[in-house]
């Protein structure tokens, strides 16, 4: 076997957790600290050197795998709830299972120059200048991609909601989503789900608010609502009754609100 320079490992496998947890960012739709993120690529770049140690059977490769994604997903992400987590945590050894998968797979197919497995451990004779330039400019393709193409889809998906109550008003920015389908259980209202911090401004009594049951938002359980004086959805006044859900940390993006679907349609 050629020669292992620790840099270049770690280097190796911080470039691809940082691709595993944008992707995991990515299919969750989670909210992400860039500075969480590079330090859970610095972690996994640590936790690469285990590499280094003798041969070690399946068992042992799958715990450390197991306890690398727990690991990682606590630094970058937090802990929330544990469905949430456990949710988090198996994506992401599912993503890494398939990506070290593929390259293995690559690996002994074209078996190329400079690349090696050592104890499941993807290692690449790449310096770590290189690597850094590939990832900037894979960075920079991702970018322009996005200002070139997401535009459209995210206007289409993000409604601007205005709430009135009492003598004060918030807006937010919410997001179209065909799964919400929450609504206050003695009217059959549809509800708006809006993180609390968005609503701190308006004055609500808790002797107004209604207790409304959801089944979504990572899990079952209920959240607190209120009726306002009037709601606008992208200017336009709606006719219709809507309740207000007040949910604390449960929509993990940058988004803050969810449109359910049936508003949408008039």
């Amino acid at each position: 076997m050629q020669v292992v320079y620790i840099d270049v490992l770690i280097f190796t496998n911080m470039f691809e957790d940082y691709l595993l947890l944008l992707c995991l960012k990515r299919i969750l739709k989670l909210n992400l600290n860039y500075i969480r993120l590079i330090l859970g690529c610095v972690c996994g770049g640590a936790l690469s050197l285990t590499a280094l140690l003798p041969e070690i059977n399946f068992v042992i490769s799958l715990v450390t795998k197991v306890f690398s994604a727990v690991l990682l997903v606590l630094i970058t992400f937090g802990y929330k709830n544990k469905k949430i987590f456990i949710k988090e945590v198996s994506t992401l050894f599912i993503l890494s299972f398939l990506l070290n998968g593929a390259l293995i797979f690559f690996y002994l197919t074209i078996q190329p120059m400079g690349m090696e497995i050592i104890n499941d451990t993807v290692y690449f004779n790449i310096s770590p200048a290189l690597l850094i330039i590939l990832t900037l400019l894979v960075y920079f393709i991702l970018f322009i991609y996005r200002k070139l193409f997401s535009n459209t889809t995210r206007s289409s998906q993000i409604h601007k909601v205005k709430i009135y109550y009492g003598d004060s008003e918030v807006q937010v920015d919410c997001k179209y989503d065909s799964g919400c389908n929450v609504k206050e259980p003695f009217s059959g209202s549809e509800v708006i789900i809006i993180e609390e911090v968005m609503l701190k401004n308006l004055k609500i009594a808790d002797n107004i608010k209604r207790v409304i049951p959801f089944n979504s938002l990572g899990g079952k359980g209920i959240i607190y609502g209120f009726r306002p004086d009037k709601v606008e959805i992208d200017d336009i006044i709606q006719e219709k009754e809507i309740y207000i859900g007040i949910c604390k940390n449960l929509l993990n993006t940058e988004i803050k609100g969810l449109i359910p679907e049936n508003l949408l349609k008039g």
